[in-house]
C-alpha cells in the first residue's frame, strides 16, 4: 500500500489546519499597554500548564495568549523565510542561557484579547526557562515555559483540542459520524509536537523534509480504544511544524461514534480525541450512546436534525475533609438539550450520550471545577419547548427550568452544588438539599421517571419516560485503599447493576494546591472511561492515568481528587415524538465514590 504524503495534502490542507491555528485559544483580558501574557499553550491541544502534558516540544505550533500586543489587524505570515517579527509583534524564549526568538506565523489584538501563533525553533534548548513578548519594542514580563523534544497535540475539530479529531482518511477526507474507518483501514492524524526537524538550520527558510521517525526511540505511540495501533508514519507533513501520524484501525474492539484517540511521545500522552468507526463503514452507532441511524436520512437531506437529549446525572461523594471529617455530599442534575443540529455540529460535538463509546476512557481538561462544557454546543440553535420541563420520579417532581441564557434546560434537582459544599444547603433551597435519583439512605432509588413538558413555540408538548431497574439499585463497587498510582494501571470491580447497562468510571484531579476554592484558571483533568456492566471488572489503562495531575503535595480543604463510580443506562429514545422533535433521548448516570490522592 502506497499513501500519498505530499501533493493533495499540501494544497488542501494547510490551509485548514492553517486556520484553526489561527482561531484556537482562550480568552484573556483586554488592554493596550504593556504587553502582558496570560498563557502559553500547545496550538493544537490547548494544553494547560500546569497539567502533565503543557510543555512546548521543539519545532511545534505554540499559541501566546494575554492582552496589549498584535496589530488590530490580523497579520499573517506568507512563508519562506519565517519571521520573527510580524505586525510588529515578537517572541522570544530562554532556556539555560540561550535565548531564540520564535517563527511568529499569526499575530493580532482582537481588543477582548491578543493572541501570537507561533513556532518554536527546533534548535531551542530543552528544560525550564521563561518566554517574552514584544510589540512596537515594548516587552512583556517573563512567562514561565517548558521546552521538551516531544509532546504531541492533536488537532480537533472544535479547535479546543476535544472531541472529535481532525482525522482523514488516505483521500484526505475528514471523519464524521456519516464517513466512517472501518477496522483495518489506515487514517491520518493531524497535529503538532512530534519533535525537532532533522535540520534546525533550514527550518526558517525552506519546508521540512518529511522523514518516518519509525522505527525507532522517537517513534510514537498510538493509543486507539487502549490498544496500540500499527504505523505506517509518523513525522512532518510538507509543511512546517504540522505533524501526521498515518496509523491503522485496531481490527478489533475499537467501534463507534467516539473511539478515543491518543498519542504518546515517551512519557507524556497528547491530548484525546475521538474518531468515528463503524465494522462496515458505514454511519456509526453506539451501544451507550445514540444511533445516528435514527436521523442519518434526515441530517443527509436537510442538513441538520431537531433532537432533545435529556440526562440525569447523580453524583454522590463521601468527602474526608481536614478538620470536619467526613461530609456526605450530593449533587442531583437534569439538563437538557433541546435544538437543531446541523451537520456542522454533529461533526464536532461530543455526543448526545455524554461518553465515549463502550470500553473507551476520554480525558478532558477543565477550569475551576468540573465538568467541562462541551464548546460544539455553542453552536447548537436552541428550540422553546416550554419555559419549564418537569421530572417526576419516586421522590416527587421538580421543575426544571430553561436556563438564563434561553439554551436549553438545567436544574439542581436534589443536593446541592459545589459551590455549597462547605457552607451546607442554602436557605432558599426548595427541596433542602434533599436527594431526588438517591433514597435518604443514598442509595440508587429504583422506579420510573417521566419528563413532561407544555411545549412551546418550537416544540410541542413532550413525554418520555425510563425506569431505573433494582438491579441497578443494587450496584456496589470496590474503592482501592491507599494513594493511587498513575504510573500503573487501576482496575475497578463492581457487582449488580442491569446486566445490559454500562458502568460510568470517572477519575477527577485538580491542580488546586490549597484553600477552599479554585481560581477560575485552576486547570484539572477529568477521565471517563464506559464499560460493560456484565463485564464486572474495567483497568484504566496506565496512559490515561498519566493525564491526572498529582495531588499527592495538596493541602487544599476541599479534595482536589475524587474517584466516582457508577450504572449508565442506554439512553432511550422516546416511541411518540413532540411536534418539531426528530429524536427524543433520556438517560441517566448515577456515579458515586469519594476523595482520593493520585500521585
Amino acid at each position: 500500500m502506497v499513501i500519498d504524503l505530499t501533493g493533495k495534502e499540501k494544497h488542501n490542507h494547510v490551509k485548514t489546519f492553517v486556520a484553526i491555528v489561527l482561531t484556537l485559544g482562550l480568552l484573556a483580558a483586554s488592554g493596550f499597554a504593556q504587553p502582558t501574557i496570560t498563557s502559553v499553550q500547545n496550538a493544537a491541544s490547548n494544553a494547560l500548564s500546569p497539567l502533565p502534558n503543557s510543555a512546548i516540544a521543539q519545532g511545534s505550533y505554540f499559541a501566546v495568549y494575554g492582552s496589549g500586543f498584535g496589530p488590530s489587524t490580523p497579520a499573517l505570515w506568507s512563508p519562506y523565510p519565517l519571521p520573527t517579527t510580524l505586525g510588529q509583534t515578537s517572541a522570544s524564549v530562554t532556556v539555560g542561557g540561550t535565548t531564540v526568538s520564535a517563527y511568529i506565523e499569526f499575530a493580532a489584538n482582537f481588543g477582548s484579547y491578543a493572541q501570537i501563533n507561533a513556532v518554536l525553533p527546533s534548535n531551542t534548548p530543552t528544560g525550564t526557562g521563561n518566554i517574552t513578548v514584544s510589540y512596537n519594542g515594548t516587552a512583556s514580563a517573563n512567562y514561565p515555559i517548558t521546552v521538551v523534544t516531544s509532546s504531541f497535540g492533536a488537532f480537533s475539530v472544535n479547535e479546543a483540542g476535544t472531541g472529535p479529531g481532525i482525522i482523514t482518511d488516505v483521500n484526505y477526507a475528514v471523519l464524521t459520524p456519516w464517513h466512517t474507518a472501518k477496522p483495518g483501514d489506515y487514517v491520518i492524524l493531524w497535529g503538532t509536537g512530534l519533535g525537532p526537524v532533522p535540520d534546525a538550520s533550514a527550518e526558517k527558510t525552506a519546508p521540512p523534509a518529511q522523514t518516518d521517525l519509525c522505527p525507532g526511540s522517537s517513534c510514537p505511540t498510538v493509543w486507539v480504544a487502549g490498544q496500540k495501533a500499527n504505523i505506517y508514519y509518523a513525522g512532518r507533513s510538507s509543511y512546517t511544524a504540522e505533524d501526521q501520524v498515518v496509523f491503522q484501525v485496531p481490527a478489533s474492539g475499537a467501534t463507534g461514534c467516539y473511539v478515543q484517540v491518543a498519542v504518546q511521545t515517551g512519557t507524556i500522552t497528547g491530548n484525546f480525541t475521538s474518531m468515528t468507526v463503524d465494522s462496515k463503514g458505514g454511519v456509526c452507532s453506539d451501544a451507550d450512546g445514540v444511533d445516528y441511524n435514527d436521523i442519518s436520512s434526515l441530517v443527509t437531506k436537510n442538513g441538520k436534525a431537531n433532537v432533545g437529549a435529556i440526562s440525569m446525572l447523580s453524583n454522590y461523594l463521601n468527602l474526608a475533609i481536614p478538620g470536619l471529617g467526613t461530609l456526605k455530599w450530593d449533587n442531583d442534575t437534569l439538563s437538557g438539550e433541546v435544538g437543531t443540529f446541523s451537520t456542522g455540529v454533529l461533526n464536532l460535538f461530543q455526543g448526545f450520550a455524554l461518553a465515549p463509546s463502550v470500553n473507551n476512557c476520554t480525558v478532558s481538561p477543565f477550569l475551576q471545577y468540573p465538568p467541562p462544557i462541551d464548546p460544539g454546543l455553542s453552536y447548537v440553535t436552541y428550540l422553546d419547548a416550554g419555559a419549564s420541563l418537569s421530572i417526576q420520579g419516586p421522590n416527587g417532581t421538580v421543575a426544571v427550568p430553561t436556563n438564563k441564557n434561553g439554551k436549553g434546560y438545567s436544574q439542581l434537582v436534589g443536593g446541592e452544588t459545589i459551590a455549597n459544599l462547605i457552607a451546607g444547603c442554602p436557605s432558599t433551597s426548595t427541596n433542602n438539599c434533599a436527594p431526588f435519583f438517591l433514597s435518604s439512605s443514598d442509595a440508587i432509588s429504583a422506579g420510573t421517571y417521566t419528563l413532561t413538558g407544555p411545549g412551546g413555540a418550537d416544540v410541542g408538548a413532550l413525554s418520555t419516560s425510563i425506569t431505573v431497574p433494582s438491579s441497578d439499585a443494587s450496584f456496589a463497587w470496590t474503592m482501592p485503599t491507599g494513594a493511587i498510582p498513575l504510573s500503573s494501571p487501576l482496575t475497578i470491580t463492581w457487582t449488580g447493576g442491569n446486566p445490559s447497562g454500562y458502568v460510568d468510571i470517572t477519575a477527577i484531579s485538580s491542580t488546586l494546591a490549597s484553600g477552599i476554592t479554585p481560581a477560575a484558571t485552576t486547570p484539572g483533568i477529568l477521565v471517563e472511561c464506559i464499560a460493560p456492566t456484565s463485564a464486572g471488572s474495567f483497568t484504566i489503562p496506565t496512559y490515561v492515568l498519566a493525564s491526572l495531575p498529582s495531588t499527592s503535595s495538596s493541602t487544599a480543604l476541599v479534595p482536589p481528587g475524587e474517584l466516582l463510580v457508577g450504572p449508565a443506562s442506554v439512553p432511550v429514545k422516546a416511541t411518540t415524538l413532540p411536534t418539531g422533535l426528530d429524536a427524543l433521548y433520556i438517560f441517566y448516570h448515577y456515579i458515586s465514590g469519594a476523595n482520593v490522592t493520585w500521585q
